[in-house]
């Protein structure tokens, strides 16, 4: 009998070794990827492993740095580069390897460093993002004139003046209490953060899906959320990598919503 009990046991930690294995331990597998794309063309998504990225609408870029404490803390600094690559500016320990930026009026740019924990990727994929730093920065001298922090799953996707602009998923009916508790469903959603009052969030717009819109995607490996951004609005377009013939595969556009944003959003 004791014998049985430990052959059972040893089959169950080989089953479990078995499907770990076969999912690589990567708990954001199959998840909807995320991918920016600025007036400029430049885009960020899951595999952009760029050094440097360009604050758009400027001369300038960013890029990371280890820390001098890395060994200890895996902590990265920002470098703020002017366009023949000389540092301008530097900030400890605010950094990461998935970095955006976008130029505001009166010499002012939004920096926004992602710290992911998306195994595989350099971030992008829904449910891996940990939590955001965001610095505003006057470029004349470097000063930083605003920093706080977005929290989990809070996706930035662009600032206005005093607004940053996020997205945040939805989120599937839960139970608590053995399911004698049950809490609804969220839909996704955008809304802005200020810096007037950061710990308030203010509703732009609510999507009409909790995980994914009904679409067909039956055809397709991967699912990927485009966030183009225009002169004054956000158009948020779900696709599809699917097969086109010939050995060519594509993201094909399944369902796209254009949402108005303030006026001049992305100067």
């Amino acid at each position: 009998m004791k014998a049985k009990i430990v052959r059972d046991i040893v089959s169950l930690c080989f089953a479990a070794i078995l499907v770990l294995s076969l999912t690589g331990c990567d708990p954001t597998a199959g998840a909807t990827e995320y991918e920016v794309i600025y007036p400029s063309g430049y885009s960020r998504d899951p595999y952009a492993y760029d050094e440097r990225s360009p604050i758009e609408g400027s001369s300038c870029y960013l890029q990371w740095e280890e820390a001098d404490d890395y060994k200890k803390t895996y902590d990265y600094d920002i470098q703020l580069l002017d366009e023949k690559g000389s540092v301008l500016y530097g900030y400890p320990d605010v950094g990461s390897k998935a970095m955006r930026g976008i130029m505001q009026e009166d010499g002012k740019a939004w920096v926004c460093a992602e710290h992911w924990t998306a195994p595989h990727h350099n971030g992008y994929v829904e449910g891996g993002l940990k939590e955001s730093d965001l610095l505003l920065i006057d470029l004349d001298g470097g000063e930083i004139l605003f920093q706080d922090r977005a929290g989990e799953d809070e996706f930035y996707i662009t600032s206005n003046g005093t607004r940053c602009y996020f997205y945040l998923p939805g989120k599937e009916e839960r139970e608590k209490l053995f399911g004698l508790i049950k809490i609804p469903a969220e839909n996704a959603v955008i809304y802005y953060r200020d810096t007037s009052d950061w710990a308030q969030e203010h509703m732009v717009y609510t999507f009409d899906y909790v995980t994914e819109p009904a679409i067909d995607t039956s055809d397709g490996v991967l699912t990927r959320i485009r966030f183009y951004l225009s002169e004054d609005q956000l158009k948020v377009a779900w696709t599809s990598y699917e097969a086109v013939g010939n050995g060519h595969w594509e993201y094909l556009e399944k369902k796209a919503y254009e949402i108005k944003l303030a006026e001049n959003a992305f100067q």
